[in-house]
């Protein structure tokens, strides 16, 4: 029984204690760059449901900042704010697929301390997953910030090693990664079948009443209130990184889109058998610097842009993707 007993002892205590996978950039971190080869595609079908300003005060109205749009397609630093308890639901036509390692990454816009690259301002949301967009199996949150004092709506850092399976663990342009297998023994669930990804704000208020609570019954402390606009989580982009169509194209031949001349000086054509509905150029700190959603002959012009290395993606009217590096000389 004595053994018994320490046994529980040290497991609860590993549990209150444990340090997870530390800030982008840092050795062990799991945090996944916006330009990374990894991502084979971006979330382009989200519905937002708006939550309060200030859960405890609703004649202050529902979060305004941000449209659907600015969680659509790669990450770039315009985002959505959910507001206290707001969600963000994504439809995926291609599903999801439990692959090797991690499987999609979802960003948010925090900000690192300039004197501790272990801490960041950081506000956080619960992911779950669903085959059908009824039922849905949740990651198991886990959070071992202290819950006896709260953390202040602004103003205050956090360390993300005392979090995991939370979106929002990391700073902007950095992705929080998800791996399927976790959920591979959920009853019910097909992990190689999933259309539907569910975000929801933490309310991250202590208070027993409306507190959000990890997989281990703590609550999840992040700032609060976050009485202004842009208050709760900011979702920028949910990446990509295994699908069932192989390189996230849905049923498109990748091989039937063609970019030439590349490198170019001033212009480049597209050859495709594809509609094309929208072209995005990308600088490499992930700035959009152009944007066209009508091409004449399927002809761009750089003109504007200054030589260099830029990422181009293109959108098809069948909500498929082509993304690939270009040089302007």
């Amino acid at each position: 029984m004595k053994y018994f007993l320490l046994s529980i002892v040290v497991f609860i205590s590993a549990n209150c204690f444990a340090q997870f996978a530390p800030q982008a950039g840092l050795a062990g971190s799991t945090a996944i760059y916006k330009l990374s080869n990894d991502f084979i595609a971006w979330g382009d079908s989200c519905t937002i449901t708006r939550g309060w300003v200030n859960i405890t005060d609703t004649t202050l109205g529902k979060i305004s900042n941000g449209v659907e749009a600015d969680a659509k397609y790669m990450a770039d630093n315009s985002v959505i704010s959910l507001g206290d308890g707001g969600e963000a639901i994504y439809y995926f036509s291609n599903p999801i697929v439990n692959g090797t390692g991690f499987d999609f990454a979802i960003f948010e816009n925090g900000f690192r301390n300039p004197l501790d690259s272990n801490l960041a301002y950081i506000e956080l949301a619960t992911v779950e997953v669903s085959e059908d967009g009824i039922t849905y199996y949740n990651f198991a949150p886990e959070c071992n910030f202290d819950s006896s004092i709260q953390i202040a709506g602004t103003g205050e850092y956090m360390d993300c090693r005392k979090i995991n399976n939370l979106a929002g663990k990391y700073v902007s342009t950095y992705g929080t990664p998800f791996e399927l297998d976790e959920l591979s023994m959920q009853f019910g669930l097909d992990v190689n079948n999933i259309h539907f990804v569910k975000i929801n704000d933490v309310i991250g208020t202590i208070n027993d009443s409306l507190c959000n609570r990890d997989f281990w019954g703590n609550k999840i402390n992040d700032p609060y209130p976050t009485d202004f606009q842009t208050g709760g989580f900011d979702l920028d982009a949910i990446g990509i990184i295994h699908q069932k169509y192989p390189t996230g194209m849905n049923e498109t031949n990748v091989t039937s889109t063609i970019i030439f001349p590349n490198p170019t000086s001033n212009s480049i054509r597209i050859t495709t058998s594809n509609t094309i509905a929208i072209v995005t150029i990308y600088s490499f700190d992930g700035k959009i610097v152009q944007r066209n959603t009508s091409l004449k002959n399927n002809l761009i012009e750089l003109e504007q842009l200054s030589k260099g290395n830029y990422y181009l993606q293109l959108q098809f009217e069948n909500g498929s993707f082509f993304q690939q590096t270009i040089t302007k000389w």
